[in-house]
């Protein structure tokens, strides 16, 4: 178990976990920007449905978008969120089925499209196109199996806990002044987005970060999430063996 830890935390921040485009040769790449078209959405506009067929794929310009779906009584279930420079979109394009979930603008957003037609053309001239998404899908399913072990069978309090140290390696702001393993703060989560995230109730995630405030692994300070070492955090509870090693890299 001693090993596990070490591995564990030795998390990698992977472009490839949000970005083809960007892993593409540069001349590969400057032929796709020249094919994409800007498109800008209001916040809570969708950008997609569930069920929709998909004839596009996007790229998050400026701004972020909410993924989500819904259990049969209207509760919000949170997948996933992007932001710039993140690609989504690409499935349905490649296996030609609906798309398996909503797409929302978060905020002000900015996105650049890819029409399947020049998607399909693009993939056939340069190989390595197909090579790095794969890469993508690659991760985000390596991504997508830690979650679900998480959900299957953690208490909320670890998967908080854990989700709260996924955030803070990939979009988290060092603390002023703070060393290479100093306080690290999450700004911009509300209970209720944690919560759903979670699959959660905001009230349940509500008394977890006072749990987890009482035992010193984070702190709250207007609308703010200080975490003073995020090793610890993650830590402090049960884990599935084996975990995941990677995080969306956003620097």
């Amino acid at each position: 178990m001693a090993n596990y830890r070490r591995v564990f935390l030795n998390m990698q921040k992977v472009s490839a976990l949000h970005s083809w485009i960007g892993n593409l040769p540069p001349a590969i790449g400057e032929k796709v920007m020249e094919r994409m078209q800007p498109r800008h959405y209001d916040d809570g506009e969708a950008v997609y449905a569930l069920g929709e067929e998909g004839r596009e794929l996007y790229m998050v310009e400026a701004g972020k978008i909410r993924f989500c779906n819904y259990t049969l009584s209207g509760k919000e279930i949170q997948i996933a969120e992007m932001r710039a420079g993140d690609c989504f979109g690409e499935l349905s394009l490649i296996d030609g089925l609906y798309r398996a979930n909503c797409a929302y603008a978060q905020g002000p957003t900015a996105l650049l499209i890819l029409q399947k037609r020049d998607f399909d053309i693009l993939c056939a001239e340069h190989l390595e196109i197909p090579v790095q998404i794969n890469k993508l899908l690659s991760h985000r399913l390596r991504m997508a199996y830690t979650l679900f072990e998480d959900a299957s069978v953690l208490p909320m309090k670890d998967r908080l806990a854990r989700l709260l140290g996924r955030l803070g390696y990939s979009v988290g702001v060092a603390e002023p002044g703070a060393d290479a393993d100093g306080a690290i703060v999450l700004e911009g989560f509300t209970h209720e987005g944690l919560a759903r995230m979670l699959g959660s109730t905001r009230e349940a995630i509500t008394r977890e970060l006072k749990h987890l405030e009482k035992a010193a692994l984070i702190q709250r300070r207007y609308g703010k999430i200080l975490i003073p070492h995020i090793a610890t955090l993650i830590n402090s509870g049960d884990s599935v063996f084996g975990g995941e090693s990677i995080v969306p890299d956003y620097d």
